[in-house]
């Protein structure tokens, strides 16, 4: 008997945050969404039309008749999200083969922008490659993607498969051939990854022409120390007053360490791409999902050299392009002009003012709001409408 033939077909995996389980027809609505969503058109060639009709067809036929066979076995990844489970993606193995010896497989995910950039995508594959290569026993798995889709490289790269191929003409993009890449992972380099758990989360490095986001180092230290003590960065942010070389450390070796660990801070130090000096701090902060709002701290010999709108343009590009959110949010205290003008140029929309809603070490101030949705152009959408600001 095969490990396929000697498994029920209605697993439920959960690692106690994310769930994978069969789809039910009571899912088409979500499956249907997930199939209309751009970025899974684009990459994936995703059925664009798809309605619940369509979908409750799909659940009952297709996916039930490939976890009939044994063939493809397509999971629902859900989340609680305020408290009630929610569907935010698909995962699949198909094409499986499987044997008393072994087998392979292919896998496959789609998320919805609700997914994106939380970390479930990670999570829900993670439980599926300990499901392959445990349960089944399978010894292969394999990762599709079109080159280009660096959310899916990336995801397949932090899950521990390793680029195998790349094949001319393999992949497709906007309905337009492409090359393809193919990812692989054994169940022996599976069985290793204990080895890497402790073993500090890589911070991407993303360059521009003058300035390039990276890890934050001790180096740079002495300079966090001067920014924060700062009159601007006490004044418009909430870092502690007395801001010490204590600080700094706890910061560059705890906070932005376990920010990138549990994916909800994701914190970058802003350096000259020439000489590496260190400029400042920008980060997003993943609080929910398919979106993130940018927190940013540059030094007072930074300020007004547009160092900081190429940093957060590289940010911009990261966190749509690469983590596929949906939405970046930007707040700001209140007369914080310099703030609201940078905003301003970046495409921001003004969306309002909120009263009493930030704590300005512990008194109620009003927040000016600020958001992008992927796709807007990151350029002004209207004429400056605030004071004429001092330059340098």
């Amino acid at each position: 008997m095969s490990a396929l033939e000697s498994l029920a077909n209605n697993p439920v995996l959960s690692d106690g945050v994310t769930t994978l389980r069969r789809f039910s027809a009571a899912d088409a609505e979500e499956f249907a969404a997930i199939h209309r969503d751009p970025l899974n058109i684009r990459w994936t060639g995703s059925l664009a039309t798809m309605d619940t009709v369509q979908a409750t067809g799909y659940i009952d036929g297709h996916i039930a008749a490939g976890w009939a066979n044994g063939t493809g076995l397509r999971f629902a990844i859900t989340e609680r999200i305020q408290g009630t489970p929610e569907v935010v993606g698909t995962l699949s193995l198909q094409e499986v083969f499987a044997t008393v010896k072994g087998g392979s497989a292919r896998v496959g995910i789609k998320m919805l922008p609700s997914g994106r950039g939380t970390g479930a995508a990670q999570r829900a594959m993670e439980l599926l490659c300990g499901y392959a290569f445990g349960n089944l026993g399978l010894t292969y798995l394999h990762w599709f993607c079109t080159a280009g889709n660096r959310g899916s490289t990336s995801l397949a790269e932090r899950c521990g498969f390793v680029l195998a191929a790349q094949i001319p003409g393999m992949g497709h993009v906007d309905a337009e051939v492409a090359p393809g890449l193919i990812y692989s992972q054994t169940a022996v380099q599976w069985d290793r990854r204990e080895d890497r758990l402790d073993v500090a989360p890589l911070v991407p490095e993303l360059r521009g022409e003058s300035v390039v986001l990276r890890a934050l180092t001790m180096a740079d230290a002495p300079v966090l120390v001067e920014n924060c003590r700062s009159l601007e960065a006490i004044r418009w942010t909430t870092v502690p007053i007395g801001y010490s070389a204590d600080h700094a450390e706890y910061f560059i070796k705890t906070i932005t360490v376990d920010g990138w660990t549990t994916g909800e801070t994701l914190t970058f130090a802003v350096a000259d791409a020439e000489t590496d000096e260190f400029l400042g701090t920008i980060d997003l902060q993943c609080k929910n999902p398919g979106t993130a709002s940018v927190g940013i701290n540059m030094g007072p010999h930074a300020r007004g050299t547009g160092a900081s709108e190429e940093a957060v343009r590289l940010l911009l590009d990261y966190a749509f392009n690469h983590l596929n959110l949906s939405y970046v949010h930007w707040s700001a205290m209140v007369e914080n002009w310099a703030s609201r003008k940078l905003a301003w140029k970046l495409g921001f929309r003004f969306e309002g003012l909120l009263r009493g809603a930030y704590n300005d070490r512990g008194n109620p101030t009003d927040l000016w709001q600020f958001s992008l949705a992927d796709g807007e152009p990151s350029t002004p959408q209207h004429a400056w409408d605030g004071p004429v600001l001092p330059s340098r």
